[in-house]
């Protein structure tokens, strides 16, 4: 088995969707004067790698709605290094199977770029979306900062609205295309709208 951690490393000063709370990290307690190192930690609930909860665009259900089922399991790692929107015409020669229950969208256009992030990469259109939802999608993950164009939250509302988990900000520039298990776990975070979280793909 080959093992791929595709989660993005919080860091201090890290690229934020904008207006979102900076990452800071400081030491609370130091071996020199405490005898032991303890950090403390300030981030926003969507930093780097991590889950969307429905009430994160003001649906019902919190993190704790958010089923483990849906975040582990059989997934479909595609790779589309276009601007443009996915069309629903587009999903089979992108090698979506009829039936998937999770795919992950490799853009490319966050890989080596990781300074700012912005509404500039490729995602889904309205259709395409409505499309993955009669393959028995569960969850849709990408390595973009959003499911959406700019500040739209037109797929958000669908897949969230529907049970179906979001992951954003994977760190896939390492994987290749292919079918792989995913293990993907949130902190458990009570009542929240997000969380980062842990993300790993293996391949058997």
């Amino acid at each position: 088995m080959r093992f791929y951690d595709i989660t993005r490393p919080i860091r201090a000063g890290m690229p934020v969707w904008p207006g979102d709370p900076p990452v800071e990290i400081e030491t609370a307690l130091s071996l020199e004067t405490d005898g032991v190192w303890v950090s403390r930690i300030s981030v926003g609930t969507h930093t780097g790698t991590h889950v969307d909860a429905p009430a994160h665009i003001g649906g019902d259900g919190t993190l704790d709605d958010v089923p483990l089922a849906a975040l582990c399991g059989a997934a479909q790692l595609v790779h589309w290094p276009h601007r443009r929107r996915i069309e629903a015409h587009d999903l089979a020669p992108l090698g979506v199977p009829t039936q998937c229950p999770r795919l992950l969208l490799r853009t490319g256009q966050a890989e080596g770029a990781n300074e700012t992030l912005s509404s500039d990469h490729a995602t889904l259109t309205p259709e395409a979306a409505a499309e993955l939802l009669t393959r028995g999608l569960r969850l849709f993950g990408t390595d973009a900062p959003s499911v959406d164009p700019d500040d739209a939250e037109e797929i958000h509302r669908l897949f969230l609205g529907r049970g179906i988990a979001i992951v954003k900000g994977l760190a896939l520039a390492e994987v290749p295309p292919g079918s792989y298990q995913l293990y993907c776990l949130p902190l458990r975070l009570a009542g929240l709208d997000g969380a980062p979280a842990r993300a790993i793909l293996v391949a058997e």
